[in-house]
């Protein structure tokens, strides 16, 4: 299957971008269907005739998509036939939480120095009085018109630094954090939970009062079990899906951002 030239677009195609769209239509056309696994990598070579790093690009803007999911020793798992709206992103391990920032940018739009009180010591596995920064950050998709989630972030002071660095590179606070002290983060901690929003919240996230939010909260450690960021962020409906697929003895989480 050699990828096709199409014409009716101004841009010029790239070789992933066809071969992108080709598994696209394959797929929404049921050549490979839901719960079955596509081709490898070497056999989407070989039926292209494209680099691996062709086939790998693509593959990865069909997970961005929502259309696959991939595991490792495993291969690459159809997983819907048609593409969730907006951004889509796979979560499976830490590394891949750095993916979720590509195709979504973020505002800072609040930083502030702290000495910790008792329940924020508590929260984040600190000591009453030690001293952290605290930002406000809004997200968003590509493509949205309105924020997909609103973040309370927090690092220790000597971290300030990465919430600046973020801001500039749109990248994760932990990403920063790592480059910042040459350190990565060994274990995320995550809870899922709901709440509601209030006025603050649905002012800045452009939605009703008292709505339905989705909340969750990441702490993030390094190999000694020091907090190095929590985040507690909050998603309107209709912007962000979180699902889970479980195997025996492995979860494969999914995360999806979605236009309203």
């Amino acid at each position: 299957m050699a990828i096709r030239q199409t014409t009716h677009s101004s841009a010029p195609a790239t070789k992933r971008s066809l071969v992108l769209h080709q598994l696209v239509e394959s797929i929404k056309k049921g050549q490979w269907t839901v719960n079955t696994l596509l081709p490898t990598e070497a056999q989407l070579q070989s039926m292209f005739g494209v680099s691996r790093h062709t086939v790998r690009g693509a593959l990865a803007d069909l997970q961005q998509m929502g259309l696959v999911a991939s595991q490792q020793g495993v291969g690459t798992r159809v997983i819907r036939r048609r593409a969730a709206p907006g951004y889509s992103q796979s979560l499976q391990n830490i590394s891949e939480l750095a993916y979720y920032a590509r195709n979504t940018s973020v505002q800072t739009l609040e930083v502030e120095d702290v000495q910790l009180n008792a329940s924020e010591a508590e929260m984040l596995e600190a000591q009453v009085g030690d001293p952290w920064c605290h930002a406000i950050t809004l997200r968003m998709a590509d493509g949205q018109s309105v924020p997909m989630g609103l973040s309370s972030v927090w690092v220790p002071s000597e971290s300030r630094k990465a919430i600046a660095a973020s801001r500039r590179s749109g990248m994760p606070v932990f990403m920063e954090v790592q480059k910042l002290h040459k350190l990565m983060v060994n274990e995320v901690r995550q809870v899922i939970g709901a709440t509601v929003a209030d006025a603050g919240q649905s002012r800045l996230l452009r939605c009703e009062l008292r709505e339905p939010l989705l909340r969750i909260r990441r702490w993030y450690f390094d190999i000694n079990h020091r907090v190095l960021e929590m985040s507690d962020t909050y998603h309107p409906p209709g912007r962000f899906e979180y699902s889970v697929t479980l195997h025996h003895g492995i979860a494969h989480p999914h995360a999806h951002a979605q236009h309203n």
